[in-house]
């Protein structure tokens, strides 16, 4: 999702979505840390992960990382 797609109103509508109460006053700032968390998150596609296994960090249900 590009950052520039990412408005007071798509946050609103993604947060009744998932039934995450956010006051009007507040929609400003959740907007903001939003757009950063997906900037953050985009910058993770630039890396070059060819040939790197992916390992378990959560434990199974008998508590192994396998």
């Amino acid at each position: 999702m590009p950052t520039n797609d990412i408005s007071e109103e798509r946050v609103k509508m993604l947060a009744d979505l998932v039934g995450i109460p956010i006051d009007d006053v507040d929609l400003p700032e959740v907007a903001n840390r939003f757009a950063s968390l997906i900037r953050e998150l985009d910058r993770l596609q630039e890396l070059d992960l060819e040939g790197i296994e992916p390992v378990s960090i959560f434990p199974d249900a008998d508590g192994d990382t396998q």
